[in-house]
């Protein structure tokens, strides 16, 4: 994305361990899967009321939380496939993990509840669409 050729981040990303060369499409690919993987364990717990779950186990908006994050893991496992014929559900990924992440912060700060755990879930919401936006599918050159 803009942020991605702004500051020049490489197209590819090289480790050192046993020099493993990962491209953009592969990352894309990665941190779509374990999208997948946290929506489900999230939601979990919001479907059947145990663990965290909090306040929000049994009622309706828990329910509904629970049904947009499953489709919103369906729809990056989907994406994980072909992350360039699929980046509108990559920007929809972005989008709603980032006005979660805000409503995490205004709910953890303004409303006065028991502890929460959601505190633990704040970072990731936070890193999931800064590294989204980061690792953009590009066009295949091929």
């Amino acid at each position: 994305m803009l942020a991605a050729r702004l500051f020049g981040f490489p197209r590819r990303v090289q480790t050192d361990w046993r020099s493993i060369v990962l491209d953009r499409d592969t990352v894309a690919r990665i941190l779509l899967v374990l999208y997948a993987i946290g929506s489900v364990a999230i939601t979990v717990p919001l479907l059947f009321a145990f663990g965290h779950a909090g306040d929000l186990a049994d009622t309706t908006s828990g329910k509904i939380l629970a049904a947009a994050l499953l489709a919103m893991g369906y729809g990056a496992l989907v994406a994980a496939r072909d992350p360039w014929r699929n980046r509108l559900m990559i920007q929809m990924v972005m989008a709603f993990t980032a006005l979660s992440s805000l409503a995490i912060v205004y709910r953890l700060t303004f409303e006065h509840h028991r502890p929460d755990p959601a505190w633990v879930l704040l970072p990731l919401a936070v890193a999931a669409p800064v590294l989204f936006a980061l690792y953009y599918p590009r066009r295949p050159s091929g």
